[in-house]
């Protein structure tokens, strides 16, 4: 348990007394805080409701997870958040909708009452108990390990934001296990001697932060080839210390290194099981390209279809570019299918079009590149476009076992033939790949070949739902769909 001024946090196993410790322990916090009788009564209740629906209709009653509670003072009362890994539900309170039955009781004691679906994170029940409080509250107190810190300022002073090595190898493997658990989609980064190399031959570019002697921080570019949007992820800040703008450090010493190597742009890509991922982004100024359907396996994606569902399908990703040159342009021959489309888009992004400057096909020593980790593949097309050589690439071995087909087809040259035989076996609209393979921007079009939940589809702002708008309304024009 972890403790400090106005907030405690507790991870308990699932049991049949879990609510009882928990109980106990808001409790004693309420006292301390010096909250009424009353109110106390109110989060005793509160904390009862939102554990027992954790262990017993997320766990089934069974000791086979985690639930994890925190407690925190602000000017209003007490911020109740409860998090578990079990069976998901549906997000639901407030705009999403009534609340499941057993939370009753949290509705009657408490206000803003929550369950947030967070997709492969589990999901969170929140609340605020409205009380009265004895703890004067100030915008400086610090959310770090450290109780003894008087201030953010204090706390932030012994922080180092730097450029990683070699040498942090190790400790990024351990804080992306304490931030994750096993379950990130870039595993390779759970392997130190993996991490050493992709740093050494230039794939791996990390930003780090160090309390002393402690990694607390890390941001990293996964960076392609030259002349290529590098990935941005890999982004994990120690719990105990979120809550002082760490991230938002570490990604401009990202993109000041990123401009540094001559990278282009850099992109992102985030769930649609939430808003959350993709707020963050935004925030830093990255702007939505492409909507992937069926990007994210099941696994990765969980159902929101209430108690006792299963997993719908796969999940899908929103890709964002953050250029990063004074004024990028793009050189493209636009299909006259997706050419408003595409405008649209680059606009949005802030990219200039331009006519191509005497591109040639590329020579592609690859045709189709699976991935093992995302069950997935791209299939790449340069120029002219043989029917018979595109079949081949669906009927591959890596075409027929992909969950999921993304087909990239490169403006630099016309694609109108490849883009008409591709429609015709099912492939549609996905969006505008910026600085992609060989550093030329890409049409991208998808085709789900395992089933693809369309239901999660939670997308930040006006443009993502008119791209979003715009990738079904393709999906449904295809012939063979």
């Amino acid at each position: 348990m972890s403790r400090m001024l106005g907030r405690t946090t507790l991870t308990i196993p699932a049991s049949p007394s879990t609510a009882i410790i928990a109980e106990a322990v808001a409790t004693s916090f309420a006292h301390e805080a010096g909250v009424p009788a009353e109110g106390v009564e109110r989060l005793q209740r509160a904390i009862r409701c939102l554990v027992n629906f954790s262990v017993e209709q997320s766990y089934g009653g069974d000791s086979g997870g985690d639930v994890e509670v925190s407690l925190e003072l602000d000017s209003d009362g007490v911020v109740v958040d409860v998090h578990d890994w079990g069976k998901p539900f549906r997000r639901a309170g407030g705009p999403g909708g009534p609340l499941p039955p057993g939370l009753e009781d949290a509705e009657v004691v408490g206000e803003n009452v929550r369950l947030i679906n967070l997709a492969n994170e589990g999901k969170r029940l929140t609340l605020l108990i409205a009380t009265e409080h004895a703890i004067t509250l100030s915008p400086v107190i610090d959310g770090a390990a450290d109780a003894t810190r008087a201030s953010r300022s204090q706390s932030a002073e012994g922080i180092e934001i730097r450029d990683a090595t070699i040498a942090d190898a190790d400790a990024i493997s351990q804080l992306m296990y304490r931030g994750y658990g096993l379950g990130y989609v870039h595993a390779d980064f759970y392997r130190p001697v993996w991490v050493e190399a992709a740093m050494n031959d230039g794939h791996v570019s990390s930003t780090v932060a160090y309390a002393g002697d402690e990694l607390i921080g890390h941001h990293a570019l996964l960076i392609s080839g030259p002349q290529e949007a590098a990935e941005s992820g890999v982004a994990v800040v120690a719990r105990e210390w979120r809550g002082l703008g760490l991230f938002d450090q570490m990604f401009e010493c990202t993109v000041a290194r990123a401009k540094a190597l001559g990278i282009p742009a850099m992109f992102g890509q985030a769930t649609t099981a939430h808003i959350y991922s993709q707020r963050s982004e935004f925030k830093s100024g990255y702007k939505p390209t492409a909507l992937m359907i069926g990007a994210a396996p099941a696994a990765m994606a969980q159902a929101q279809g209430g108690d006792g569902a299963e997993p719908a399908g796969r999940g899908a990703l929103l890709n964002s570019v953050l250029p990063l040159v004074a004024t990028p342009q793009i050189g493209v021959a636009l299909p006259a299918l997706y050419a408003d489309t595409l405008q649209r888009i680059a606009a949005n992004a802030g990219l200039e079009i331009i006519a191509p400057q005497g591109a040639v096909p590329l020579e592609l020593s690859e045709d189709i590149v699976f991935s093992a980790e995302g069950l997935s593949a791209n299939l790449y097309v340069s120029g002219g476009a043989d029917p018979h050589r595109l079949e081949r690439m669906l009927w591959s071995d890596d075409g027929r076992r992909a969950e999921t087909l993304y087909a990239d087809l490169d403006l630099t040259c016309d694609c109108e033939a490849a883009l008409q035989t591709l429609r015709s076996q099912g492939f549609y609209l996905s969006g505008l790949v910026h600085a992609g393979r060989d550093g030329r921007d890409w049409l991208r079009l998808q085709r789900p070949q395992a089933q693809a939940d369309l239901e999660q589809l939670h997308v930040e702002g006006d443009f993502a739902a008119w791209l979003l708008e715009a990738v079904l309304a393709d999906r449904a024009s295809v012939s063979s769909d």
